[in-house]
């Protein structure tokens, strides 16, 4: 009987081995494929293919550009020039944006040349009086100058509200994968498969500054020195302070969630108080006049005709 137990497994085996064996070596090809692809593109020449155009071409030219440029500054500017540069590279980080502040500066510079060079052209191929020539070259003018500033700041503004939106909503997360068993590092690791967003994409950094050996102090640190908002300066040192006396993280991130909420309740109904008095302005310019025509033109007319 047993003899015949071991004979039915070992027949039983060699089925299985034949009916899976096309499978498994299908796999395993697919997956030698795959390797030899992973290994090809780890090269460094592959590498730097997987950069974007930006940073293969224009941001190699632009930074040897200002290289140049920067040789023929007066020295006496160098200590406004960095003072300049680390104020542009703050602005840029609150905006989400990796790139030197003298690449953005070069960038400024262009911009400001190609849009006076396309003002002169339309003022050369268009006749104008000198007045609206004056008129079209000062709009170029301020629109060369301002342009990348206010682009640079509504990027910083919508940066900065997008991580104030995400932050409840990550930090409910994190409390539940902590509260799974999973460490801190591991926790947003996993948030940042689950959501996306400014916020997940700065958490990723801290993630990534940890793993690299930073202390978590310092990952939280530079955390809020690159958002400059209050609500992260409170959450990034609430949690040093539990790392520091040993309570449990999941019970801080609970309550500053629902601290948040509250806030972001408290704003939205700022914000509804405050669109009534901001209404008033586009009623006085544009729908006031017009309904003082309607109501005064016609005895307007009737006096001036009497009179």
């Amino acid at each position: 009987m047993e003899l015949l137990v071991i004979t039915y497994s070992f027949l039983a085996f060699i089925l299985v081995i034949l009916i899976a064996s096309p499978w498994g070596r299908k796999n395993d090809r697919k997956q030698g494929r795959i390797d030899k692809i992973n290994n090809s593109v780890a090269q460094p020449v592959f590498q730097e293919l997987q950069l974007s155009f930006y940073d293969r071409f224009l941001g190699k030219g632009i930074k040897r550009i200002s290289e140049k440029l920067s040789r023929f500054a007066p020295k006496k500017k160098n200590a406004n020039k960095t003072k300049t540069l680390e104020a542009i590279g703050k602005q840029l980080r609150y905006a989400g944006i990796f790139m030197e502040p003298s690449d953005f500066q070069f960038i400024k510079y262009a911009f400001l040349i190609g849009v006076m060079f396309l003002t002169v052209i339309i003022i050369i191929a268009v006749d104008m009086d000198p007045m609206v020539m004056l008129l079209v070259l000062m709009c170029g003018l301020l629109l060369g100058i301002m342009g990348p500033t206010m682009y640079l700041r509504s990027r910083v503004t919508g940066h900065q509200s997008g991580i104030r939106k995400q932050l409840p909503d990550a930090m409910d997360l994190l409390c539940v994968c902590i509260e799974a068993g999973l460490s801190f590092d591991a926790a947003l690791l996993k948030v940042s498969q689950k959501l996306s967003g400014p916020f997940i994409d700065e958490l990723l950094i801290v993630y990534r500054e940890i793993q690299m050996g930073r202390t978590r102090r310092a990952a939280l640190q530079n955390l809020c020195d690159a958002t400059n908002l209050d609500e992260l300066k409170t959450f990034a040192s609430a949690l040093v302070q539990a790392e520091q006396l040993g309570i449990p993280i999941n019970n801080v991130m609970r309550a500053q969630s629902e601290q948040l909420r509250v806030e972001r309740s408290q704003q939205a109904k700022e914000k509804g108080m405050k669109a009534s008095i901001k209404m008033l302005v586009p009623m006085l310019l544009f729908i006031f006049p017009v309904v003082f025509i309607i109501l005064m033109g016609p005895t307007v007319l009737n006096i001036i005709e009497n009179f």
